[in-house]
Parts: structure tokens; C-alpha cells; sequence
């Protein structure tokens, strides 16, 4: 048998095994926020600080006696909730939709977003690192929170009561498809009293991850020797 026909039948082989499969699994764009914002749209007081951070503070004295705009981390003032263009409508919420409890007097008032369009397959895995603090005094009953928006599921990440904490987040999805996540942090009943999220290691995770080019290129490097030395027996 020829060698060149011998390589072809071995690479036919790695064909149907899968380790030759393509494209590449689709990823989060910038997971890590080392390119600033590339790959996501914002809406607010957000920047790539600390990974990336968003906040609800505006340029105006939300935390006296600080000055103005003393925690505010991108010179954007922070977005209105609960108005047409604002933090609900960014995220693809409906108005309310951010608010905690109107029933008991419960509203968002404003607040920052970071979001991104995803192609999902069913296994994936998503997971990132958050957290969060807080300006507001927890007696003032100004639970401000932060949350993360996947396709139509609201999670709150970590609220004002519960004090400032930060986690590691991870859910798989069941099926196939694009899918929104966003990102957000809302002051509850004032505009004073800031409240911050930062995220890193933002990444989606394939239940059936494809070997990367090198592996490939190594794989068949491996069976051009083998088929040679068949070749020489």
C-alpha cells in the first residue's frame, strides 16, 4: 500500500472518530476583559477594571461627604430603570422587570448593564467569578442588588442585606441555541448609596470540547510516522 494512501485511510479514521471536527466550539468573546470591553455591549457606568466592574453610581454626590463621581468607574453616569431605553429594556426585560417588590413599595431606580449573545449547544457549561459591594448602609432598607439575566432566567447574584460577598456562578444549558446574558446592578428606592459588581473568568465550557489545531496537526504528525514505518516492515 502506497503511503500517501495509507495516511488518507488513517485520516479518514480520526474523521470519524471526531477529533478532526469543525469548526471550533463557539466561546464567550473577551471572557477575561483583557481586550476592555471588546465582544460586549454596555449600558451605564461600566468599564474593565478588576476584570470588569459596574456600578450604580452617577457623577453627582451619591456618597457624600465623597465628591462627586467618586466611585463611578467609566465617566458614564449610571442608567435609568423602569423608562423605555433604559436598564430593563437593555437587558430585554420588561418594565418592572427589575423591580424587587412594587406590592410593598420595592422599586429599581437606576443602574448599569454588560451583556452578550451566545451559541449555545446542550451540555455547555457556563461560569464566571462575581463580586460585589456596596456604599448603602444595610439599616437604610436601600437593598441595592446584582444579578445575572440568562435568555429569559433572572439569578440575583448577592444584595445589599446580605453584605458584600462574590462567588464562583456555573449552569448548563439543556438545549441548543442563542442565548442573551446580561449582567446588571440596580439601586433600590434612592439614586445615593453606591453599590458595585465585578466579574472575571467568564467562559462557556463544552460538554464535547474540539481538539485544538496543534493537538490536530500532532495527531496526524503521529500517523504519518506510524503509516511510514508500516511502510518500511
Amino acid at each position: 500500500m502506497k503511503l500517501h494512501t495509507l495516511i488518507s485511510r488513517c485520516a479518514a479514521t480520526l474523521l470519524a472518530a471526531g477529533v478532526l471536527a469543525a469548526p471550533a466550539h463557539a466561546a464567550v468573546v473577551n471572557g477575561n476583559f483583557a481586550a476592555g470591553l471588546t465582544g460586549w455591549s454596555a449600558l451605564g457606568d461600566v468599564a474593565a477594571v478588576n476584570g470588569a466592574t459596574l456600578t450604580t453610581a452617577s457623577l453627582d454626590v451619591d456618597d457624600a461627604p465623597a465628591g462627586a463621581g467618586a466611585f463611578n468607574v467609566s465617566g458614564t453616569s449610571s442608567a435609568p430603570v423602569g423608562v423605555a431605553g433604559g436598564v430593563e429594556s437593555f437587558v430585554g426585560l420588561p418594565l418592572g422587570g427589575l423591580d424587587p417588590d412594587p406590592a410593598a413599595g420595592s422599586w429599581a431606580f437606576e443602574g448599569s448593564a454588560l451583556k452578550q449573545t451566545l451559541a449555545v449547544k446542550a451540555g455547555d457549561t457556563l461560569s464566571f467569578d462575581w463580586l460585589f459591594s456596596s456604599q448603602e448602609d444595610p439599616l437604610s432598607g436601600m437593598n441595592d442588588y446584582a444579578f445575572v439575566l440568562i435568555g429569559q432566567s433572572l439569578f440575583t447574584l448577592a444584595d445589599v442585606f446580605g453584605g458584600a460577598t462574590g462567588s464562583h456562578f456555573s449552569t448548563t444549558f439543556g438545549a441548543d441555541g442563542n442565548v442573551d446574558l446580561a449582567f446588571g446592578i440596580v439601586d433600590v428606592n434612592d439614586y445615593v448609596g453606591t453599590s458595585s459588581l465585578s466579574l472575571a473568568n467568564i467562559r462557556l465550557n463544552s460538554a464535547n470540547q474540539v481538539p485544538e489545531p496543534g493537538s490536530l496537526a500532532l495527531g496526524l504528525g503521529a500517523l504519518a510516522l506510524l503509516a511510514r514505518r508500516k511502510l518500511q516492515k
